[in-house]
């Protein structure tokens, strides 16, 4: 070990650094059950007393996470200038590591690591617990299989934070976390922290990267991601968990379900339906019905340029409609739109189709009234006249 690296943490004989961050310093270690993860965390204002029993008392929730995807979390002493948390080691690379000096993974893969990880969220939310840091340094490749650890340690570090920092990592937080709703951070904000990490496991890259933190910010909070290098049917399910709205995201029970390829009555209700429009409109139904799922996702392909493509959704105040076209595809009153509420009678225009949302939640085609044969002659008569007019005041 190098010089200066504490040689023991309370009870366990340390053997080594495995790694260290913002948040802390994690070291291989020896107990009485064997070998062990220990992280000693750098906390501002640890020495509160209520910081520190807010700390205990999120570190014992999340002590009751089962271990089959996680890393259980063993032991804990908060007391010490530094609290330190003891979890279960598992060996192998992480996530992180293994794509940096492997490459990206693919097929059965990139899948079995998409359904374990979401397998762990479900287990971590059902006890009550949120990550808040999920991403590839914190999903380690064991022997056994993928496995989520850092779970709870966030939190617990929010507890003895003096500060209002935002904890966990840029690139992979929710725009809920950074300040882009008006919204207590809760599941959805992994659910968006996942899609983050099964895309960097399917390309190599971050989903939200810049070269300060700001710019990562700015574009959490303003960029729809594109994910159409990912093949379905993952492509589908990360766009909706990276939706801006945290209501929109599925849960992670709806995205185990969707993964295993099981939907409850919950999931099928929130899986958008899709709805293809012909560009010239000649032979669609004059609606088209949410249904019993309170979502419609809507194409209008275009001639020589991306199609415009919308997604209008029930939610708890009503609908809300979300282009994702980068605001280009859908206006409403001729103003282009990324996310708007609709109302019953509202109207939108999505490529050459103008939409209406009616009382029984159908989106309605508006057809826009046609000129009779009488009436063309009349207008085409009017415009003559008018012109002869402009002519005999110019010419005097």
């Amino acid at each position: 070990m190098n010089t200066g690296e504490p040689r023991r943490i309370g009870p366990y004989e340390v053997l080594g650094r495995l790694g260290a961050g913002g948040q802390g310093t994690v070291y291989l270690a020896q107990g009485e059950a064997g070998r062990v993860a220990i992280k000693v965390i750098h906390a501002q204002g640890a020495a509160d007393p209520r910081a520190r029993r807010r700390f205990a008392d999120e570190v014992a929730i999340a002590s009751r996470v089962p271990r089959a995807y996680t890393a259980m979390i063993i032991d804990a002493d908060i007391d010490r200038d530094q609290p330190y948390i003891v979890s279960e080691y598992v060996e192998g690379p992480s996530l992180q590591e293994l794509v940096d000096k492997h490459g990206p993974l693919s097929g059965s893969a990139l899948e079995r690591l998409a359904t374990y990880t979401a397998t762990a969220l479900a287990a971590i939310h059902g006890v009550g617990v949120i990550h808040r840091d999920l991403k590839p340094a914190n999903v380690i490749i064991g022997p056994d299989g993928p496995r989520v650890v850092d779970f709870g340690v966030a939190r617990a570090l929010e507890a003895t934070a003096a500060s209002t920092t935002t904890v966990g990592t840029p690139g992979y937080l929710a725009p809920e976390q950074v300040g882009g709703f008006d919204a207590e951070v809760g599941p959805p904000a992994d659910v968006h922290a996942w899609a983050g990490t099964v895309y960097f496991a399917a390309t190599g890259r971050v989903l939200f990267a810049g070269s300060n933190v700001a710019v990562i910010i700015n574009r959490v909070l303003t960029e729809t991601p594109d994910v159409g290098v990912i093949s379905e049917p993952l492509r589908s399910l990360l766009a909706e968990c990276l939706a801006k709205n945290p209501a929109w995201r599925p849960t992670t029970m709806e995205l185990l379900g969707r993964l295993v390829g099981h939907q409850s009555e919950t999931a099928q209700a929130t899986v958008p339906h899709t709805r293809i429009l012909p560009a010239a409109l000649g032979t669609l139904k004059d609606t088209t019905t949410l249904g019993s799922g309170p979502a419609a996702d809507i194409v209008i392909p275009g001639e020589g340029i991306a199609p415009a493509h919308a997604t209008v959704r029930k939610v708890s105040a009503g609908y809300r409609l979300h282009d994702h076209s980068s605001g280009l595809g859908t206006f409403i009153d001729g103003r282009p739109v990324l996310y708007a509420t609709l109302r019953p009678g509202d109207r939108f225009t999505i490529g050459t189709a103008v939409l209406r949302l009616t009382e029984a939640g159908e989106l309605e085609r508006v057809r826009l009234p046609r000129l009779s044969a009488t009436r063309w002659w009349l207008l085409l008569f009017l415009m003559a006249a008018v012109a002869l007019t402009v002519v005999v005041v110019v010419t005097g």
